[in-house]
C-alpha cells in the first residue's frame, strides 16, 4: 500500500500546531509548589470596549492595567468579557440579511486570534514587564472553532490558564456553528492558591461556581460583558450569594461595573465604568479546606440532567 506523503505531512503539521498551542499554556507551572502567598491585592479594571476596534481595546487595556500596577500596586488585574474585541456575537446573531450575514461571519472569524495572536502576545509583555498577573478576555480561535475565552498570564508573562465559557444566555442554536462553549471547569495554580474563572452567564447558574470550590478554587475571577446591576440589585446580590455558598472571594469585572467581593459574601469594593477599584483579598489555605465536610453529594442526584442543550440533538 502507497503512503500518501502530503497527508502524513499534513497530520504532523496538525499535531505540531495542536502540541505547540497546549504547551504554550503552562499549566502545570505551579502546580505541586507550596503556596507562598496567603494575601493578593487585586484590581478590577473596568474597561469600556468599542466593538470590533481590537487596537483602539488595547490601548484602553494597556493603560489601565499599567495605572492599577503602578499606581494602585495591584498583583493581580482582571479585565471584562470580551475587553479586547468588544464582544461582538450579538451583532453576528442579530444580522438577519444572508449576503451581509456571511460578511459578519467571515469579519467575526478574522477578529479572533489564538492563545499565541498577536494582542496575547502583547499581553504577555505587559504582565512580565509590570510583574503583575493579568486575565484577559477576548475572541479566540483554534483552528475553525471560535470561543469565548479568558486566558491568566502570570508575572513572568507565562500563560498558566484558559477558561472557555460554558454557557450562552442567549443559547446556542442561534450561535455561528463554529462558535463553540467550552466543556470543561478548570482550576489553576498560583503563588496565591488554587483560581478559578467563569465568564458571564456562567454565573448565574450554581453549578459551575461549586464545581470549582469542590475542585478547591481560593478564588473566583469573573470576567462579564452582560447583565449588571447597582450595590442593591440582582447582579450584587448573586455574586455575593456565590461568594458566600462557596466560601470563596470573588472579582467580578464588567464594562459598567467592578464587584470585589469577600468569601463571607462581604462587598469590599465597587466601581462604575471606566474606574479601577482594589482590594486586598486573604487566600489561605486553612480557611478553605473544610468548607463542604457537611455535604451529602449522594442526596444530589436530582442534579444530573442527561440532556445537553449544547450538544446536537
Amino acid at each position: 500500500m502507497k503512503t500518501c506523503f502530503f497527508c502524513i505531512a499534513g497530520l504532523l503539521f496538525i499535531q505540531t500546531v495542536w502540541a505547540a498551542d497546549h504547551q504554550l499554556i503552562k499549566i502545570d507551572k505551579y502546580a505541586g509548589q507550596p503556596q507562598k502567598l496567603d494575601r493578593i491585592r487585586v484590581a478590577s479594571v473596568a474597561v469600556l470596549p468599542d466593538r470590533w476596534q481590537k487596537e483602539t481595546n488595547w490601548r484602553r487595556i494597556e493603560t489601565l492595567v499599567q495605572r492599577a500596577a503602578v499606581e494602585g500596586g495591584a498583583q493581580l488585574v482582571v479585565t471584562p468579557e470580551g475587553a479586547l474585541d468588544g464582544y461582538v456575537i450579538n451583532d453576528v446573531n442579530a444580522e438577519k440579511n444572508e449576503r451581509q450575514k456571511n460578511a459578519l461571519l467571515q469579519r467575526f472569524q478574522d477578529l479572533a486570534e489564538g492563545v499565541d495572536g498577536p494582542y496575547i502576545r502583547r499581553a504577555r509583555s505587559l504582565s512580565d514587564t509590570l510583574d503583575i498577573f493579568l486575565l484577559l478576555g477576548f475572541l479566540e480561535k483554534e483552528d475553525s472553532l471560535l470561543f469565548n475565552t479568558a486566558v491568566l498570564i502570570d508575572a513572568d508573562g507565562d500563560l498558566i490558564g484558559r477558561y472557555r465559557k460554558s454557557h450562552f444566555a442567549q443559547g446556542y442554536v442561534v450561535n455561528p456553528k463554529s462558535y463553540r462553549p467550552g466543556d470543561e471547569f478548570p482550576i489553576f495554580a498560583t503563588p496565591f492558591g488554587l483560581v478559578g474563572i467563569l465568564i458571564c452567564y456562567d454565573r448565574q447558574l450554581p453549578e459551575p461556581a461549586r464545581i470549582l470550590a469542590l475542585k478547591g478554587a481560593q478564588l473566583l475571577l469573573v470576567p462579564s460583558y452582560g447583565g449588571y446591576t447597582d450595590e442593591n440589585g440582582w447582579n450584587t446580590a448573586l455574586l455575593r450569594t456565590r461568594a458566600y455558598e462557596n466560601s470563596l472571594p470573588l472579582v467580578f469585572c464588567h464594562p459598567y461595573q467592578s464587584l470585589i467581593i469577600s468569601e463571607r459574601g462581604d462587598l469590599r469594593a465597587m466601581g462604575n465604568a471606566g474606574q479601577i477599584v482594589y482590594a486586598e483579598l486573604t487566600t489561605a489555605l486553612e480557611r478553605y479546606q473544610k468548607r463542604f465536610d457537611n455535604r451529602r453529594p449522594a442526596l444530589y442526584k436530582e442534579l444530573y440532567a442527561p440532556q445537553d442543550p449544547a450538544e446536537p440533538r
